[in-house]
């Protein structure tokens, strides 16, 4: 019995050391795991956002509706823009983490390196979510735009959060609901004095998730893809929107947005290196090579 298990403890230790060996000399065999710690606040009041440093952002999860028609005006736009950064920042480099997750997997294919079976999975479901007919295709459509154009097109449609369908809806981007599959409200429209219908989230996270996804995925927006792959201005990609609203003025009133509020100082923010990192788990590691191989 004493040695049946010391022949299982050598073999395990080989297997440990042979991993480690393999990892270090085909690079990166696991993807790290991104991880981001983020506060997780209830919202009460104006009092409960917090002030964001246009450089370094903390991240911040915040739960309830804030009335932003009771918040007097002089202070009402640093509390709405407050509120949007992290929401915008957070999901922003959680696409950018899935793309050098894609990247990452298309230099082991051009090097023909072997693939674990979870990046295989993960890629195959990314191909699909995004309705990619290439690796290249899905790295254009992850790649985001700039958080400047985020904040205008959120100040914009909600009327700097004041508007119905962002303290109700949770949907500061004014985005419609064509099924009756989807989370939605009922709203009427004041100009035209019908009723519509929005899509409606738990939270702004959410809401700002859905908006890079369909932005992301939908056929008119391609032109805009490729030049937000081409690392274009928010002034360059808003005149390629104009399918996103009906207003002949939309570029006009977002560029100035854009210039009147210095929204452009934002699109270099990043987490604060103290919430975020990137962390290799050598158990996940072990396992994959024994799924994978034995």
């Amino acid at each position: 019995m004493l040695k049946s298990l010391k022949v299982i403890l050598l073999v395990l230790l080989l297997v440990i050391v042979y991993v480690l060996v393999n990892e270090n000399s085909t690079f990166n065999y696991i993807y790290p795991e991104y991880r981001v710690k983020s506060y997780e606040i209830e919202v009460v009041n104006s009092r409960s956002i917090l002030n964001q440093d246009p450089v370094s952002l903390i991240p911040v999860k915040y739960h309830g509706t804030l009335d932003f028609d009771t918040i007097p005006e002089v202070v009402r736009k640093s509390v709405f823009i407050n509120y949007m950064l992290p929401a915008i920042v957070i999901e922003r480099d959680r696409l950018l983490d899935l793309l050098r997750h894609v990247e990452y997997i298309e230099n082991r294919m051009v090097n023909r390196l072997p693939l674990r079976h979870d990046d295989l999975l993960f890629f195959k479901e990314m191909m699909e979510k995004y309705d990619a007919v290439s690796i290249k295709d899905l790295k254009i459509r992850l790649y985001p735009q700039p958080v400047s154009l985020i904040l205008a097109q959120a100040t914009l449609e909600s009327g700097w959060g004041t508007s119905n369908v962002f303290s109700r809806a949770h949907n500061p981007f004014g985005i419609m609901s064509f099924s009756t599959d989807e989370p939605r409200m009922k709203f009427v429209n004041p100009e035209l004095k019908t009723e519509v219908f929005v899509r409606s989230y738990v939270d702004v996270l959410q809401s700002v998730e859905h908006y890079f996804f369909f932005t992301a995925k939908l056929p008119s927006y391609e032109k805009f893809r490729k030049k937000r792959w081409e690392r274009g201005t928010s002034f360059d990609l808003v005149k390629l929107m104009k399918s996103y609203h009906k207003t002949n003025e939309y570029t006009e009133l977002i560029d100035s947005i854009i210039r009147t509020n210095d929204f452009e100082k934002y699109d270099n923010i990043s987490i604060d290196k103290d919430y975020f990192g990137y962390k290799k788990n050598y158990l996940q590691l072990i396992r994959s090579y024994f799924e994978d191989y034995f």
